[in-house]
Formats: structure tokens, C-alpha cells, sequence
């Protein structure tokens, strides 16, 4: 991992952070000397990775949230803000699956409940980190955004999973515009193949998943997968000074190096690459006389 970057004294928030992508990256802006404030459902999770952070001599708060829960959401940032009178960067990880198979077979209950989470918990956190980000004239926020979202195929059978995470791509590119005048900035990354629990839930899945995404979700389980540092370096850097102006884009953390968003910043700021945009026939050369 780069050791570039400080962030000391920088007050960074990740939710879904006791496990997965979210703890790795939680991990590794300790190790920039951040004041790294957690939060996620399960609280000997919570307790086990803070114990972690720690014990490799970084800085951890740990709270108990369900993000999918207004109120509870209200409450965590009040607390943070009252206790840090800041927030420097909002890394948005929690997430689930939901139901998989075909939508027709879906438990609408939980199809909701992945919106709630998934789209919902973004949305509650970024709102209040807002109210504090623009009192302090500054800020970063970055959401992940997986399931091939923006990619060449969609996944069938994960409807919830992708729908959620597809509004986000578009939610964080209008919430760029509304707050472009306040020095903050915001983006959504994709992860890439990274082995976590939500892997496990397809592998154990049966047949309520595509057979191509079955036959690669083993392989991935086998090759080990994308390494979750190679997300937490990209948000390292969308954290940082060195990405400002970068704002409203959903960008790789596979296909996109780190160099090059660093050499193409003022085109990445000026036009609409790395966002979720209409195809058109032209795009393909089939112009219609």
C-alpha cells in the first residue's frame, strides 16, 4: 500500500467496515494515521477490527449501526460530529446481496431490504455528512458501487443487488453538481472481484444464480480474487488533496490506474467519462440514415 498519503488529524467515517472491503480499507487509512470512526451491525465484528486497528497502533471509534435505519443513522453522525466537530471523508461500504434468482421468485420483503441498505443507508449517510461538510466548507465521499454496474454484461438474478447499486451511480453524480460550489467531493468506485461473505452467498446459492456468474464466482473463490487494498487505494486517493475536482464519476479499481486518473484529471473534471451514459447507435458506428 502507498504510504504517500497522511491523514493525520483527518476524521474519516466507513460504514460496513467490520468486515470485507470495508474493514480493509478501514485498516489501511489507520496506517495513514487517520482517526478512522467505524460503524456496522454486528458489534463483535465492530470489536475485532477496531481491537486490530489498535493493536497495529492506529486510531479506531466503533459504533453499532444499522444504516438502513434513519434514525439510527442521525444519532451516529451526531455523535461523531459532537465528539470530532468534523468529518473529513464518508467511505459508504455497507452493503448486501439480497434475494437472488429470477425476480418473478423473489421475497419482496427482502428485495426491499436491499434497497433500504444498499441505497437507502447511502443515501441517510451521505445526507448527514453533508450538514457537516458544508458548515466546514470541505469533504470526500466515496460509495462503493459493484455488480458490474457500468460494465459490458449485467448480471441476471441479483435484480435488487444491481438496481441498488446502479441508482447509487447516478445518485452520487447529482449530489456532485448540488455541492460543487462547497469544495466537496464525492465519487462511487467498483471493487472488482473481491472474495467476501456476499461471494460465499452465491457459491451457496445453487441454481437461483446464472451458470456462467456460478462458474466464476468458483474460479474467483479458487484464484483468490481481487485484493480488497487495491479499493482501499483508490479511496486513499479520492480522500486525498491530490484528488480534488474529481467528482461525480464511478471509477475502477481495477481497470482504472491510479496514474492515470492522476495524468487525465482536467479531462476526468470537464467531460463525462467513467459516468453512466445512454448508448446510442452512433456510439457503434450504425448510424440511422
Amino acid at each position: 500500500m502507498a504510504s504517500e498519503y497522511n491523514f493525520k488529524n483527518k476524521v474519516i467515517v466507513i460504514t460496513g467496515a467490520s468486515q470485507g472491503i470495508g474493514k480493509t480499507i478501514a485498516i489501511e487509512f489507520s496506517k495513514q494515521h487517520a482517526h478512522v470512526i467505524i460503524c456496522a451491525r454486528t458489534q463483535k465484528d465492530l470489536d475485532q477490527t477496531k481491537h486490530e486497528i489498535e493493536m497495529q497502533g492506529g486510531y479506531c471509534d466503533a459504533y453499532r449501526v444499522d444504516v438502513s435505519q434513519y434514525d439510527e443513522v442521525h444519532n451516529f453522525f451526531n455523535s461523531v460530529v459532537k465528539e470530532n466537530k468534523k468529518i473529513d471523508a464518508l467511505i459508504c461500504c455497507a452493503g448486501i446481496y439480497g434475494p437472488l434468482g429470477s425476480v418473478d421468485i423473489n421475497d419482496m420483503q427482502q428485495w426491499k431490504k436491499t434497497i433500504e441498505v444498499n441505497l437507502l443507508g447511502t443515501v441517510y449517510c451521505v445526507h448527514e455528512a453533508l450538514i457537516s461538510m458544508k458548515k466546514n466548507k470541505c469533504g470526500k465521499i466515496i460509495t462503493l458501487c459493484g455488480g458490474g454496474v457500468g460494465g459490458n454484461n449485467i448480471k441476471p438474478n441479483l435484480s435488487a443487488y444491481i438496481s441498488s447499486k446502479g441508482a447509487i451511480a447516478l445518485f452520487i453524480e447529482v449530489i456532485a453538481q448540488e455541492v460543487l460550489t462547497n469544495n466537496i467531493q464525492i465519487n462511487a468506485i467498483s471493487p472488482g472481484a473481491v472474495n467476501t461473505r456476499l461471494l460465499d452467498e452465491v457459491l451457496s446459492s445453487g441454481d437461483l444464480v446464472d451458470h456462467s456468474f456460478l462458474d466464476a464466482a468458483k474460479k474467483q473463490k479458487e484464484g483468490g480474487g481481487t485484493p480488497p487494498q487495491k479499493a482501499a487505494e483508490l479511496c486513499l486517493f479520492l480522500a486525498s488533496e491530490k484528488s480534488d475536482g474529481i467528482t461525480g464519476k464511478l471509477i475502477s479499481a481495477v481497470w482504472d490506474p491510479l496514474n492515470d486518473l492522476l495524468k487525465h484529471q482536467d479531462e476526468l473534471i470537464n467531460s463525462d467519462i467513467y459516468t453512466l451514459r445512454r448508448i446510442t447507435p452512433k456510439d457503434h458506428h450504425k448510424d440511422r440514415k
